[in-house]
Protein backbone atom coordinates (compact mmCIF):
# COMPACT_ATOMS: atom_id res chain seq x y z
CA UNK A 1 0.00 0.00 0.00
CA UNK A 2 3.11 2.47 0.50
CA UNK A 3 4.68 1.62 -2.68
CA UNK A 4 1.29 2.81 -4.26
CA UNK A 5 0.80 5.99 -2.20
CA UNK A 6 4.50 6.64 -3.16
CA UNK A 7 3.57 5.99 -7.05
CA UNK A 8 0.22 8.65 -6.15
CA UNK A 9 2.84 11.79 -4.93
CA UNK A 10 4.67 11.20 -7.58
CA UNK A 11 2.16 10.75 -10.13
CA UNK A 12 0.73 14.23 -8.52
CA UNK A 13 4.30 15.56 -8.87
CA UNK A 14 4.90 15.08 -12.55
CA UNK A 15 1.40 16.58 -12.97
CA UNK A 16 2.77 19.64 -10.82
CA UNK A 17 5.74 20.19 -13.46
CA UNK A 18 4.18 19.77 -16.12
CA UNK A 19 1.54 22.39 -15.33
CA UNK A 20 4.70 24.62 -14.05
CA UNK A 21 6.09 24.27 -17.42
CA UNK A 22 2.59 25.28 -18.94
CA UNK A 23 2.41 28.27 -17.36
CA UNK A 24 6.16 28.99 -17.95
CA UNK A 25 5.08 28.54 -22.10
CA UNK A 26 1.77 30.62 -20.79
CA UNK A 27 3.72 33.85 -19.06
CA UNK A 28 6.09 33.70 -22.62
CA UNK A 29 3.67 33.80 -24.57
CA UNK A 30 1.85 37.22 -23.07
CA UNK A 31 5.00 38.30 -23.13
CA UNK A 32 6.03 38.24 -26.73
CA UNK A 33 1.98 39.63 -27.14
CA UNK A 34 2.99 42.56 -24.61
CA UNK A 35 6.13 42.85 -27.22
CA UNK A 36 4.15 43.21 -30.02
CA UNK A 37 1.98 45.11 -29.02
CA UNK A 38 4.61 47.76 -27.60
CA UNK A 39 6.38 47.70 -31.17
CA UNK A 40 3.24 48.46 -32.83
CA UNK A 41 2.49 51.19 -30.52
CA UNK A 42 5.88 52.25 -31.40
CA UNK A 43 5.55 52.18 -35.20
CA UNK A 44 1.77 53.47 -34.47
CA UNK A 45 2.92 56.46 -32.63
CA UNK A 46 5.86 57.04 -35.16
CA UNK A 47 4.02 56.95 -38.29
CA UNK A 48 0.47 58.45 -37.35
CA UNK A 49 0.65 59.88 -34.02
CA UNK A 50 -1.77 57.55 -32.98
CA UNK A 51 -1.93 53.80 -31.33
CA UNK A 52 -5.61 53.94 -33.13
CA UNK A 53 -5.58 51.41 -36.00
CA UNK A 54 -6.01 53.83 -39.18
CA UNK A 55 -5.48 52.93 -42.66
CA UNK A 56 -2.35 55.26 -42.67
CA UNK A 57 -0.77 52.64 -40.37
CA UNK A 58 -1.42 50.45 -42.95
CA UNK A 59 -0.26 51.29 -46.13
CA UNK A 60 1.74 54.58 -44.87
CA UNK A 61 -0.17 57.14 -47.44
CA UNK A 62 -1.73 60.28 -46.29
CA UNK A 63 -5.45 61.13 -45.36
CA UNK A 64 -7.80 63.90 -45.54
CA UNK A 65 -10.83 63.94 -43.67
CA UNK A 66 -13.80 66.06 -43.59
CA UNK A 67 -15.64 65.45 -40.40
CA UNK A 68 -18.93 65.43 -40.33
CA UNK A 69 -20.03 68.42 -37.67
CA UNK A 70 -23.15 69.02 -39.12
CA UNK A 71 -23.57 72.47 -40.70
CA UNK A 72 -20.07 73.32 -40.05
CA UNK A 73 -16.16 72.97 -41.56
CA UNK A 74 -13.71 70.94 -39.52
CA UNK A 75 -10.94 69.36 -41.76
CA UNK A 76 -7.80 67.41 -40.24
CA UNK A 77 -4.95 66.45 -42.71
CA UNK A 78 -2.59 63.47 -41.71
CA UNK A 79 0.82 62.28 -42.65
CA UNK A 80 3.67 60.82 -40.95
CA UNK A 81 2.91 61.53 -37.84
CA UNK A 82 1.93 64.81 -38.48
CA UNK A 83 -1.19 66.51 -38.57
CA UNK A 84 -2.98 70.07 -39.48
CA UNK A 85 -6.20 71.09 -38.58
CA UNK A 86 -8.31 73.55 -40.49
CA UNK A 87 -11.81 74.87 -38.23
CA UNK A 88 -13.47 73.12 -35.94
CA UNK A 89 -16.92 72.94 -36.58
CA UNK A 90 -19.72 74.66 -34.46
CA UNK A 91 -20.08 74.49 -30.57
CA UNK A 92 -23.41 72.18 -30.57
CA UNK A 93 -21.08 69.23 -31.27
CA UNK A 94 -17.76 69.84 -29.87
CA UNK A 95 -17.92 67.31 -27.19
CA UNK A 96 -17.95 64.67 -30.27
CA UNK A 97 -15.69 66.05 -32.75
CA UNK A 98 -13.14 67.10 -29.76
CA UNK A 99 -13.22 63.26 -28.61
CA UNK A 100 -12.91 62.56 -32.58
CA UNK A 101 -10.15 64.43 -33.14
CA UNK A 102 -8.09 63.79 -29.94
CA UNK A 103 -8.43 59.80 -30.85
CA UNK A 104 -7.42 60.20 -34.50
CA UNK A 105 -4.70 62.99 -33.54
CA UNK A 106 -3.97 63.48 -30.05
CA UNK A 107 -0.97 65.50 -31.26
CA UNK A 108 -1.72 68.43 -33.56
CA UNK A 109 1.01 70.68 -34.81
CA UNK A 110 -1.07 73.54 -36.41
CA UNK A 111 -4.84 74.51 -35.78
CA UNK A 112 -6.10 77.28 -38.78
CA UNK A 113 -9.44 78.91 -38.00
CA UNK A 114 -10.51 80.41 -41.12
CA UNK A 115 -12.37 83.06 -39.54
CA UNK A 116 -14.37 83.86 -36.08
CA UNK A 117 -18.04 82.28 -36.88
CA UNK A 118 -19.44 80.02 -34.87
CA UNK A 119 -19.96 77.40 -37.10
CA UNK A 120 -15.95 76.78 -37.74
CA UNK A 121 -14.23 78.22 -34.28
CA UNK A 122 -17.68 77.15 -31.81
CA UNK A 123 -16.36 74.20 -31.31
CA UNK A 124 -12.09 75.17 -30.85
CA UNK A 125 -12.08 75.26 -27.12
CA UNK A 126 -12.89 71.73 -26.99
CA UNK A 127 -10.37 70.57 -29.29
CA UNK A 128 -7.62 72.50 -27.55
CA UNK A 129 -8.12 70.76 -24.35
CA UNK A 130 -9.00 67.42 -26.13
CA UNK A 131 -5.74 67.49 -28.09
CA UNK A 132 -2.05 68.29 -27.78
CA UNK A 133 -2.19 71.33 -29.92
CA UNK A 134 1.28 73.26 -30.69
CA UNK A 135 -0.22 76.42 -32.68
CA UNK A 136 -3.00 77.91 -33.10
CA UNK A 137 -3.53 79.81 -36.09
CA UNK A 138 -6.37 82.89 -36.48
CA UNK A 139 -6.66 85.83 -39.65
CA UNK A 140 -6.45 89.16 -38.08
CA UNK A 141 -10.40 89.31 -37.83
CA UNK A 142 -11.97 89.63 -34.36
CA UNK A 143 -15.35 88.09 -33.10
CA UNK A 144 -17.31 89.90 -30.09
CA UNK A 145 -18.96 86.40 -29.35
CA UNK A 146 -18.11 84.40 -26.36
CA UNK A 147 -16.99 81.29 -28.33
CA UNK A 148 -13.93 83.42 -29.58
CA UNK A 149 -12.65 84.57 -26.24
CA UNK A 150 -12.84 81.53 -25.09
CA UNK A 151 -10.87 80.15 -27.71
CA UNK A 152 -7.77 82.28 -26.64
CA UNK A 153 -8.26 81.72 -23.44
CA UNK A 154 -8.04 77.71 -24.04
CA UNK A 155 -5.02 78.37 -25.62
CA UNK A 156 -3.01 79.81 -22.97
CA UNK A 157 -4.75 77.33 -20.36
CA UNK A 158 -3.42 74.01 -22.70
CA UNK A 159 0.01 75.95 -23.38
CA UNK A 160 -0.87 76.87 -27.31
CA UNK A 161 1.04 79.19 -29.09
CA UNK A 162 -0.97 81.63 -30.92
CA UNK A 163 -0.62 83.81 -34.31
CA UNK A 164 -2.29 86.11 -35.50
CA UNK A 165 -1.33 86.20 -39.55
CA UNK A 166 -1.87 89.72 -41.09
CA UNK A 167 0.40 88.61 -44.22
CA UNK A 168 0.60 85.55 -46.60
CA UNK A 169 3.49 82.82 -45.65
CA UNK A 170 4.05 79.34 -46.11
CA UNK A 171 5.00 76.64 -43.52
CA UNK A 172 5.85 72.81 -43.76
CA UNK A 173 4.55 70.62 -40.39
CA UNK A 174 6.47 66.93 -41.40
CA UNK A 175 5.32 66.42 -45.17
CA UNK A 176 2.29 68.55 -44.94
CA UNK A 177 2.83 72.27 -46.33
CA UNK A 178 0.53 75.24 -46.13
CA UNK A 179 0.28 78.13 -47.69
CA UNK A 180 -1.78 81.27 -47.33
CA UNK A 181 -2.69 83.66 -49.56
CA UNK A 182 -1.42 87.12 -49.05
CA UNK A 183 -5.49 88.87 -49.47
CA UNK A 184 -5.38 90.56 -46.12
CA UNK A 185 -5.74 93.63 -48.21
CA UNK A 186 -9.17 92.88 -49.11
CA UNK A 187 -11.44 95.44 -47.50
CA UNK A 188 -14.50 92.77 -46.31
CA UNK A 189 -17.91 93.91 -45.26
CA UNK A 190 -18.35 90.83 -43.34
CA UNK A 191 -16.97 88.13 -41.09
CA UNK A 192 -17.32 86.02 -44.36
CA UNK A 193 -14.73 87.76 -46.58
CA UNK A 194 -12.27 87.21 -43.92
CA UNK A 195 -11.61 83.72 -44.25
CA UNK A 196 -7.91 83.04 -44.63
CA UNK A 197 -7.09 81.03 -48.45
CA UNK A 198 -5.46 78.60 -47.80
CA UNK A 199 -3.59 75.47 -50.04
CA UNK A 200 -2.78 72.23 -48.36
CA UNK A 201 -0.12 70.36 -50.28
CA UNK A 202 0.74 66.32 -48.98
CA UNK A 203 1.28 63.01 -50.59
CA UNK A 204 0.67 64.16 -54.17
CA UNK A 205 -2.69 65.56 -52.98
CA UNK A 206 -3.30 69.58 -52.81
CA UNK A 207 -6.25 71.09 -51.91
CA UNK A 208 -7.58 74.59 -51.66
CA UNK A 209 -9.51 75.87 -48.51
CA UNK A 210 -10.89 79.73 -47.91
CA UNK A 211 -13.45 79.56 -45.29
CA UNK A 212 -16.78 81.01 -45.75
CA UNK A 213 -15.04 83.08 -48.42
CA UNK A 214 -17.92 84.71 -50.93
CA UNK A 215 -18.00 86.17 -54.68
CA UNK A 216 -15.56 89.09 -53.62
CA UNK A 217 -12.74 87.44 -51.73
CA UNK A 218 -12.82 84.94 -54.22
CA UNK A 219 -12.39 87.06 -57.34
CA UNK A 220 -10.03 89.19 -55.59
CA UNK A 221 -7.84 86.18 -55.04
CA UNK A 222 -8.34 84.98 -58.54
CA UNK A 223 -7.73 88.32 -59.56
CA UNK A 224 -4.37 88.88 -58.12
CA UNK A 225 -3.14 85.93 -59.84
CA UNK A 226 -2.17 83.13 -56.72
CA UNK A 227 -1.81 79.83 -57.85
CA UNK A 228 -5.14 78.27 -56.41
CA UNK A 229 -4.72 75.38 -58.89
CA UNK A 230 -5.46 72.12 -56.79
CA UNK A 231 -7.30 68.68 -57.00
CA UNK A 232 -9.45 68.81 -53.97
CA UNK A 233 -11.31 72.05 -53.32
CA UNK A 234 -13.30 72.44 -49.64
CA UNK A 235 -16.23 74.46 -51.48
CA UNK A 236 -16.58 77.60 -49.39
CA UNK A 237 -19.36 78.62 -47.75
CA UNK A 238 -20.66 75.46 -47.41
CA UNK A 239 -21.95 75.22 -50.93
CA UNK A 240 -24.24 78.60 -50.62
CA UNK A 241 -25.10 80.77 -53.89
CA UNK A 242 -23.00 83.68 -53.15
CA UNK A 243 -19.61 81.59 -53.40
CA UNK A 244 -18.09 79.20 -55.72
CA UNK A 245 -17.86 81.78 -58.50
CA UNK A 246 -17.04 80.79 -62.14
CA UNK A 247 -13.87 82.81 -61.97
CA UNK A 248 -13.08 80.84 -58.50
CA UNK A 249 -13.85 76.98 -60.06
CA UNK A 250 -12.31 78.23 -62.99
CA UNK A 251 -9.03 79.46 -61.20
CA UNK A 252 -9.00 76.36 -59.02
CA UNK A 253 -9.80 73.88 -61.33
CA UNK A 254 -10.38 70.66 -58.95
CA UNK A 255 -11.41 67.48 -59.79
CA UNK A 256 -13.17 66.50 -56.61
CA UNK A 257 -14.86 69.26 -54.39
CA UNK A 258 -16.50 68.17 -50.66
CA UNK A 259 -19.22 70.66 -49.55
CA UNK A 260 -19.59 70.62 -45.81
CA UNK A 261 -22.86 71.31 -44.49
CA UNK A 262 -25.42 69.94 -42.37
CA UNK A 263 -28.20 67.57 -43.49
CA UNK A 264 -31.41 69.23 -44.27
CA UNK A 265 -30.06 72.47 -43.04
CA UNK A 266 -32.45 75.64 -42.82
CA UNK A 267 -29.83 77.67 -45.36
CA UNK A 268 -30.59 75.35 -48.10
CA UNK A 269 -26.54 74.72 -48.88
CA UNK A 270 -25.89 73.31 -51.29
CA UNK A 271 -27.16 75.78 -53.25
CA UNK A 272 -28.41 74.02 -56.92
CA UNK A 273 -26.46 77.21 -58.98
CA UNK A 274 -23.52 76.13 -57.44
CA UNK A 275 -24.03 72.15 -57.97
CA UNK A 276 -24.96 72.63 -61.40
CA UNK A 277 -21.27 74.85 -61.91
CA UNK A 278 -19.71 71.90 -60.57
CA UNK A 279 -21.50 69.21 -62.83
CA UNK A 280 -20.59 71.18 -65.99
CA UNK A 281 -17.06 71.19 -65.19
CA UNK A 282 -17.43 67.41 -64.29
CA UNK A 283 -15.86 67.90 -61.06
CA UNK A 284 -16.89 64.95 -58.02
CA UNK A 285 -18.88 66.36 -55.91
CA UNK A 286 -18.84 64.57 -51.77
CA UNK A 287 -20.96 65.87 -49.27
CA UNK A 288 -20.47 65.36 -45.29
CA UNK A 289 -25.00 65.57 -45.07
CA UNK A 290 -24.84 62.70 -47.54
CA UNK A 291 -21.96 60.32 -46.70
CA UNK A 292 -21.02 61.30 -43.05
CA UNK A 293 -17.21 62.08 -42.68
CA UNK A 294 -15.57 62.41 -46.09
CA UNK A 295 -11.99 60.83 -46.31
CA UNK A 296 -9.44 61.30 -49.19
CA UNK A 297 -6.24 59.19 -49.24
CA UNK A 298 -2.57 60.09 -50.99
CA UNK A 299 -0.73 58.79 -53.43
CA UNK A 300 -3.84 58.50 -55.94
CA UNK A 301 -3.48 62.22 -57.61
CA UNK A 302 -1.48 64.19 -59.62
CA UNK A 303 0.46 67.31 -58.73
Amino acid sequence: MAGRGERRRKRAGKRTATEIVGLIDRISLLVLIASLAAVYCIIALRMTGTVYPTKELLDGRASIRFLDVGQGDCTLVEHGGHAVLIDAGPGLCASSTAESLARLAPHIDAFFVTHPHEDHMGGAPAVLRACGVETLWLSDAVSHEPFYDETLRAAEEEGTETVVLREGGEWTFGDITVEVYDAFDFGYENLNDASLILRITVDGMTMTVAGDAERGLEEYAADRGFDLRADILHVNHHGSSSSSTVKWLDAVSPKVAVISCGRNNSHGHPAMSVLDRLARRWIVVRRTDREGTVVLRGGEWGN
